[in-house]
């Protein structure tokens, strides 16, 4: 294939042209390249417009209508891949520059580019018709309006070895966060953690409203790249959270006592396990958090690894999957592995295990670590959707976070904790591409979730 579409190191050398002999560079040789260019030659370059062809064991891999530079895409052009994928704009060396466009299928970026990379001001229209318009950092939509945005800051830790806990990293110790701090002064800080697989930016984006209000309220907020931390697993993701609070405390001359942790799904299960450890053994957590959010999080992991082998046993091997029955079993797989990987093997085989590493444990009459949360102010979100569960991944209520998730609010009241909620959202889950889905922070009221804040914060 000639060229990559994402910045990075580049392997190519120039090859001979067929007919002409003009050499063209190709981006990502193989020796099974062929190029054709129909243009003009300057001291043996292909040079000016034209049109060159790259071919890979006979089959057409991509074909670019526009002006070379000593054999490289330099100038106006479109470039043609497989699968529906072009760009379109003023090349240098090979890479977007500048005003450009790129259509991935129906999905068209167009803006400011920096090696492929939309910078800066620009927007996503998507195949659905939904737009997204606005700012873009390393390709990344940033959704604030301008006065926050101008407020938004990124910081870059020391490095570290982080296992990777960050899968969207560029590089493997690119860990960071965001923070936007309030113009007037600060009265508490909201922590938002990714998702499994989530980036951070897709966070503010998925929050615009929630992060806007928390500014206007006085509150600061947090998000973290970590979307593959294992709290108990290793000491990266332990060490990253904790540096972050530190620093970030000092820089803003934050009270440690005013922290909300909050996060979707995985960063959800990252949000309580740190409050339940900072109340287990102070010792090992920077802070103790003031309350605690889960937007959808598994809270069981025996019971996450049950669902998911129940699923691969409905739908392994079978043909013609929809997409996201398709995406579940692909989920279920890995969640599957990971747990034989962390754990040992299944909940029947160890059970001790996932009673150690579950934020609560519905099998064990104390509730395994709920305990360590029955004074502290908790909010639990699900979307109940039983009809979509079953319509898009064949899953009944026993396969639902709602399921472990009231089962841990009810621990939580029964044992005294009056300020332990769940908040049912349904029909609310919607992602940012507007597609239908209950595993999403949609599911959170900003307005009604600041005010809840705010009282824990007095």
């Amino acid at each position: 294939m000639p060229f990559t579409t994402f910045a990075q190191k580049i392997r190519g050398k120039y090859v001979k042209a067929a007919s002409s002999g003009c050499r063209i560079w190709d981006y990502n040789y193989s020796p099974k390249d062929s190029i054709v260019w129909k243009g003009d030659c300057i001291k043996g370059y292909g040079n000016g417009f034209g049109t060159a062809t790259w071919s890979r064991n006979s089959k057409e891999v991509g074909k670019y209508i526009g002006y070379l530079k000593k054999g490289k895409l330099n100038g106006q052009g479109k470039y043609l891949l497989p699968n529906n994928y072009d760009l379109e704009g003023v090349f240098f060396n090979g890479f977007l520059q500048g005003n450009g466009k790129i259509n991935d299928d129906g999905d068209v970026m167009s803006g400011s580019f920096v090696n492929n990379v939309l910078q800066g001001k620009g927007e996503i229209t998507f195949e659905s018709g939904l737009k997204l318009e606005g700012h873009f950092l390393d390709g990344q939509f940033i959704n604030l309006d301008q006065t926050y945005l101008d407020s938004l800051k990124r910081n870059s830790p020391a490095p570290f070895d982080n296992e990777n806990i960050y899968s969207n990293n560029i590089t493997s110790d690119s860990l960071y966060y965001y923070t936007l701090p309030p113009k007037a002064l600060i009265k508490g800080t909201l922590v938002l953690l990714p998702g499994s697989g989530e980036s951070a930016e897709n966070v503010i984006c998925s929050n615009k409203e929630l992060i806007q209000l928390a500014a206007d309220n006085q509150i600061l907020t947090l998000i973290l790249s970590i979307n593959n931390g294992d709290i108990d697993g290793d000491k990266t993701t332990l060490n990253f959270l904790n540096k972050a609070f530190k620093e970030v405390t000092a820089s803003y001359h934050l009270s440690k006592e005013k922290f909300i942790l909050s996060g979707l799904s995985g960063g959800g299960m990252l949000a309580l396990r740190y409050t339940e450890i900072s109340r287990e053994d102070s010792t090992k957590t920077f802070l103790i958090p003031a309350a605690v959010i889960g937007i959808d999080p598994p809270v069981d992991i025996a019971g996450l690894y049950n669902t998911a082998k129940r699923f691969i046993s409905l739908n392994d091997g079978k043909t013609n999957l929809s997409a996201g029955r398709l995406n579940g079993l692909i989920e279920s797989k890995s969640i599957v592995n990971s747990c034989n990987k962390a754990y040992g093997g299944s909940p029947d085989q160890f059970p001790e295990q996932y009673i150690k590493y579950s934020m609560y444990s519905r099998s064990q009459k104390d509730g395994g670590n709920a305990k360590y949360l029955i004074k502290v102010p908790i909010r639990l979100y699900c979307d109940p959707d039983i009809l979509w569960q079953l319509k898009e991944r064949n899953r009944d209520y026993y396969d639902m976070n709602a399921a472990d998730l009231s089962a841990m609010i009810n621990f939580l009241n029964l044992n005294g904790n009056d300020d332990a909620e769940l908040v049912p959202a349904l029909g609310k889950g919607y992602r940012l591409d507007g597609t239908r889905h209950p595993h999403s922070w949609s599911i959170v009221s900003p307005s009604n979730c600041v005010d809840w804040i705010q009282k824990i914060l007095k």
